[in-house]
């Protein structure tokens, strides 16, 4: 188990790196001069190269690749004298246009979309899990037509038109929730929690969808199992039958689940433009909009990291569910 780990973390290091070079490569690529936005107008050609050079986008993608691994242990200094900038280790780069390094402005963020994105992966997790079950214990049933209806429209409409739908008939028709705003939980969990009800839905309702149909097929494919079929002849309580089916039915949902936790906590771009949350989704956005390359390739590498993070423990946590896994 140990060398397993070992490996994998190896592997998810190597990835990192391969996303932030082809993040840099593919933004130098597309992207427009970010010292023309710096600049303003009118813009001379010499000042525009000064510009460049002070924020050091005038460098080829291989050397500003070279630059930001170098700086995630080291650190990086912009420009000289004194209007030097220095951004210590671990820098994911400097954004200019916020004044401010890019892991200060990560760690600012990250409290909202960590709000959101745990808040709505739970309810997400007990209604999907909840309707799958009852539909796979009731096929055929009321239940099951109601479930079976929920997770094909939720997984066919998209999210921006759940969110436009939910701030207009909650938020503006019935002023029922509020439809944007954040407030810390430090500052008040009943408000905290009050904010983001909005936005819990609009995420839970679109993943539950998932959940829902991947519950109902895996519930359905274990109670059919011989060796379940056998606890059932020899007498044993649907109860003790379920909870032996459950168990088969946690291997995929964990996988789902972990990997919907981490890309949540990467941002979740959508819902939060809808319901002006200012978090990693948001941030990343805007990183876009200034061209701003430091912000796009720091929140592109912390949110490849936390799904590379949950997917290892996904893979650790599987053993421990289903022996089968554990034995083969």
């Amino acid at each position: 188990m140990i060398v397993y780990i070992a490996r994998r973390m190896v592997t998810a290091v190597f990835m990192l790196l391969a996303i932030a070079f082809v993040t840099i490569a593919l933004f130098f690529g597309a992207s427009k001069d970010p010292a023309r936005a710096m600049c303003g107008k009118p813009c001379p050609p010499e000042t525009r190269a000064k510009v460049s050079a002070y924020m050091q986008t005038d460098q080829s993608a291989v050397w500003q690749y070279t630059e930001f691994v170098k700086g995630l242990f080291v650190g990086r200094t912009y420009g000289e004298g004194a209007q030097q900038v220095h951004c210590d280790a671990p820098c994911f780069g400097y954004s200019f246009p916020n004044r401010s390094d890019v892991t200060t402005l990560i760690a600012e963020r990250l409290p909202v979309t960590l709000s959101l994105a745990l808040g709505a992966a739970v309810l997400c997790l007990v209604v999907g899990i909840g309707l799958g079950a009852l539909s796979a214990i009731r096929k055929g049933g009321i239940v099951d037509r109601f479930s079976t209806g929920f997770a094909m429209f939720g997984l066919s409409v998209p999210t921006f038109l759940v969110g436009l739908l939910v701030v207009q008939v909650f938020g503006f028709m019935l002023n029922a929730l509020p439809y944007s705003g954040f407030v810390s939980f430090s500052e008040s969990p009943t408000d905290w929690a009050w904010h983001l009800i909005g936005p819990w839905m609009v995420l839970s309702f679109i993943l539950a969808a998932g959940y829902i149909r991947v519950t109902r097929t895996q519930l359905l494919n274990e109670l059919s199992a011989d060796h379940l079929v056998a606890m059932t002849a020899r007498g044993a309580s649907t109860r003790q039958v379920n909870r032996h089916a459950v168990r088969g039915v946690m291997v995929p949902v964990v996988a789902m689940f972990a990997l919907d936790v981490t890309a949540l906590l990467g941002g979740s771009v959508i819902a939060e433009r809808v319901f002006s949350l200012h978090g990693l989704g948001d941030l990343l956005l805007s990183g876009v909009n200034e061209s701003d390359l430091s912000i796009v390739v720091g929140v592109t590498l912390f949110s490849a990291f936390l799904i590379i993070v949950g997917n290892l423990i996904a893979d650790l946590l599987m053993p421990l569910l289903d022996p089968r896994i554990r034995r083969a």
